[in-house]
């Protein structure tokens, strides 16, 4: 199936005089995530990972992924002719170092409205870009609906601040930058700043939007059939201008002599074309990235209030999984699903906030692997079980990895297990000056596994949204200096270090950190509320300054949880966040 797509891509782009197709699963909006319409890279080669570009040439294609998605990638990819790129693994060119060795002054086809814009103006110096036809849509008879789904409100009890405070926040940069305008294409920043949230991306609280923003008005792109009536009165009663979401070229190819500020990163190659063509561009990070990743006092409030539900959850699951590991039969998938159901039991549920990673034995090893109900491992037998996931309340957005012993555990488990958790720790204990990126960070979490030539193949942490992306910067741990920024308090950032061994196991703890001022200094409050496996740890590997943190931490986590649960749990709870 795929190789018959790839011939027909092929005539079409020898149809259009090009000599290569640059394919991804890439949305009008920057997004990680997208709707199921926007994924043609899965189309043309049958990976869904969230990252990774293919690259079709007349007599062969080629697919670049990072180390999250090696193993997934090379099973996707088995059955087809297309190579596997595996990104910053030696001797493994980049996209664009293999365009400028193979095509240069070739002639590369893309879609200019969901391709990224520094992507292609890099392009643009090494061949010729043809970025006008979606040619995947040609040969895509079986393509998803584009579809649009209802639009909701959320009170201050849940934002802490209003949308016309947000404006006026905003207004005020914008004049500090030099600019007259903005222009918005991410989702994420036009939930944050209307204080509205909708379902349009699976597991992500967004709906399709663009706005652009002027010193005197507010016009928002979007499905206006969404929007019940009251709302649609309350948004143009606050001088809201609503226009429908495929209004946004004609609306943008009006406008003159402004000076709009836009993120080239997080706007396609298209939309800034467009906009360049009569106006001053003044590329910038948006002020609502920055504003919302800093969490005010009732969304900080809020998002510690939901992590006590969702360790809760996690908590009970880990009570099923222990108690009726080899008594019960269970599978990934459906142990995936029991988790669901222990999150539905908080009314401030709506969904999860990504697609869960039940996995176990050798599946751990896979990053990002998620288990289907066709093709999913019993867990029955000795071996490391990993769980990540997360919910989305009303009241906030969790991460979560826990990894859990059933049965006999190796000795290698376990000592890789202790390296892991020793980094989990260092983060969480750190203390630091304010100014400090969070490339450093990472490094710390990383030095255990360092120390003995071990490492992953991921991020350290990432930043996560309130009731928006679980994937949300700037803030993140990084493993690159140049991509990072420094870490700010109101902050709210995953700490997962983790170890795989490609066949056999992996291993991930996870907990989200907000970032508080400790004394003079900036350190961290772990917010997550879930207790730590005790059973797979090597207590000889930990410090006395370690066994005090993991004591403390599940004191905590029993503090948090012991008046939510009944006289059964509750004597479990004990067993689980006793003392080392």
């Amino acid at each position: 199936m795929i190789e018959d797509r790839l011939k027909k891509l092929r005539d079409l782009m020898e149809k259009n005089e090009i000599d290569a197709y640059l394919v991804d699963n890439a949305d009008y909006h920057s997004s990680e995530y997208v709707k199921d319409y926007f994924k043609e890279r899965t189309f043309i080669s049958s990976f869904d990972g969230s990252n990774g570009i293919a690259l079709i040439l007349k007599d062969s294609s080629y697919l670049w992924t990072d180390g999250r998605y090696f193993i997934q990638a090379e099973k996707d990819l088995k059955d087809t002719s297309i190579t596997l790129m595996k990104m910053k693994e030696e001797g493994v060119p980049t996209l664009l170092e293999f365009i400028k060795e193979n095509l240069s002054s070739k002639v590369i086809g893309l879609n200019g409205y969901t391709s990224s814009y520094n992507l292609v103006e890099e392009i643009e110096g090494l061949s010729t870009v043809k970025s006008k036809n979606d040619l995947i849509d040609e040969i895509w008879t079986t393509r998803p609906k584009f579809t649009f789904n209802n639009i909701y409100s959320l009170p201050l009890t849940l934002t802490g601040e209003s949308t016309q405070s947000k404006l006026i926040r905003l207004r005020e940069k914008l004049e500090e930058k030099g600019a007259t305008s903005i222009f918005i294409t991410s989702l994420d920043d036009n939930a944050w700043l209307f204080n509205l949230r909708g379902s349009d991306v699976k597991e992500s609280l967004l709906f399709l939007s663009f706005s652009y923003i002027t010193k005197n008005e507010a016009h928002l792109f979007l499905s206006i059939d969404s929007l019940n009536e009251a709302l649609k009165n309350n948004l143009k009663n606050h001088d809201i201008i609503l226009h429908e979401y495929s209004d946004v070229l004609s609306f943008l190819g009006n406008i003159r002599d402004e000076k709009i500020l836009l993120s080239k990163l997080r706007t396609s190659y298209g939309y800034v074309k467009l906009l360049e063509n009569n106006n001053e561009i003044i590329d910038s990070i948006l002020p609502t990235t920055l504003f919302k990743s800093i969490k005010n006092e009732v969304e900080i409030s809020n998002d510690i209030d939901i992590h006590k539900a969702d360790g809760l959850a996690v908590f009970r699951f880990m009570k099923y999984i222990k108690e009726n590991h080899n008594k019960k039969e269970m599978d990934e998938y459906n142990l995936a699903l029991k988790l669901k159901d222990l999150r539905k039991m908080d009314k401030r549920f709506i969904e999860v906030s990504f697609g869960t990673i039940a996995s176990f034995k050798e599946n751990a090893a896979i990053v990002h692997y998620a288990p289907s109900k066709d093709s999913s491992k019993r867990v029955e037998g000795d071996g490391l079980f990993l769980l990540d996931s997360g919910g989305q309340y009303f009241g906030g957005t969790t991460d979560i990895t826990r990894t859990y012993a059933l049965g006999k555990i190796s000795d290698s488990m376990r000592h890789h297990y202790t390296l892991v958790l020793k980094g989990h720790i260092a983060l969480a204990n750190l203390e630091f000056e304010k100014g400090t990126k969070g490339y450093y960070m990472d490094l710390l979490a990383r030095s255990p596994l360092k120390d003995e030539g071990l490492d992953y193949k991921h991020g350290t942490g990432h930043g996560i949204g309130y009731m928006l992306n679980v994937h949300e910067g700037p803030n993140a741990f990084r493993d690159s200096l140049e991509s990072s920024v420094e870490i700010k308090e109101g902050t709210i950032t995953s700490n997962e270090p983790g170890f795989y061994l490609e066949g056999e196991y992996g291993i991930r703890i996870e907990s989200e950190v907000l970032c508080v001022k400790k004394g003079d200094k900036l350190g961290f409050k772990t917010i997550t509320y879930a207790p730590i496996d005790l059973e797979p740890i090597d207590i000889n590997l930990l410090t006395k300054q370690e066994k005090d943190w993991l004591n403390n931490y599940h004191k905590e986590v029993y503090n948090a949880l012991k008046d939510l649960v009944d006289d059964n749990e509750l004597e479990y709870l004990k067993i689980v966040t006793r003392e080392i």
